[in-house]
């Protein structure tokens, strides 16, 4: 099996836990990074019309939690148990719902309304949703993990905390997630994770 990713230049959960469950799993896979400057160049030779891409032999998909659950079922990531696997696919519809509440902020251009508005996630969505998953790790977890052994699930909560304490979203303390006891305890604990942290996809989200 042949698989390449498509992407922008820069780092993001949506293709990197992508890479990381592949890199985990030992499954070799090319990268192609687009300039994002030159989106629109591009943009119609793929479906939807959206990144992250994926190719499979020959063939195109799209759509993170779909890759998502392809890349972690070939990586021995995903789970057999269909219980497990309504936690692990909440989990990434949590990272999706919390992405798609912050983008406003993100992609508007005037630096004042970009301020107002991310105020107001940070007032209204950061930490209710970090809240919700929370507790919803609370009710689920085994092992420190969302389904008891590592999962896509358990890459996904932390890339997406990774994004949020990294530095890189103004106004947003880097150690609010101290507020989420438990995540805090899960966030440490997949850092400290050898196999996982020696992967050079880790190295690269890291620095």
């Amino acid at each position: 099996m042949k698989i390449k990713i498509v992407y922008f230049d820069f780092n993001f959960w949506r293709v990197d836990i992508l890479r990381l469950s592949l890199a985990y799993g030992n499954i070799a896979y090319e990268y192609e990074r687009i300039p994002r400057s030159n989106w629109i160049n591009f943009k119609k030779n793929y479906p939807f019309e959206q990144l992250p891409v994926m190719n499979i032999d020959g063939n195109e998909y799209c759509h993170t939690h779909s890759l998502a659950i392809f890349c972690s079922s070939i990586s021995n990531l995903y789970d057999s148990n269909l219980e497990n696997q309504l936690i692990i696919n909440q989990v990434i519809d949590w990272a999706n719902e919390i992405t798609y509440r912050i983008a406003h902020s993100i992609r508007e251009k005037d630096e004042e309304k970009s301020k107002k508005l991310r105020k107001v996630f940070i007032q209204k969505d950061l930490f209710s949703w970090f809240g919700f998953l929370e507790q919803f790790y609370r009710n689920n977890s085994k092992n420190a993990f969302f389904t008891g052994k590592l999962s896509i699930a358990d890459i996904t909560a932390w890339r997406v905390i990774r994004w949020f304490t990294c530095g890189k979203l103004d106004q947003i303390p880097n150690d609010f997630i101290k507020d989420f006891p438990n995540l805090y305890e899960f966030y440490n604990k997949m850092g400290n994770d050898k196999k996982f942290t020696n992967l050079k996809e880790f190295k690269e989200i890291m620095n």
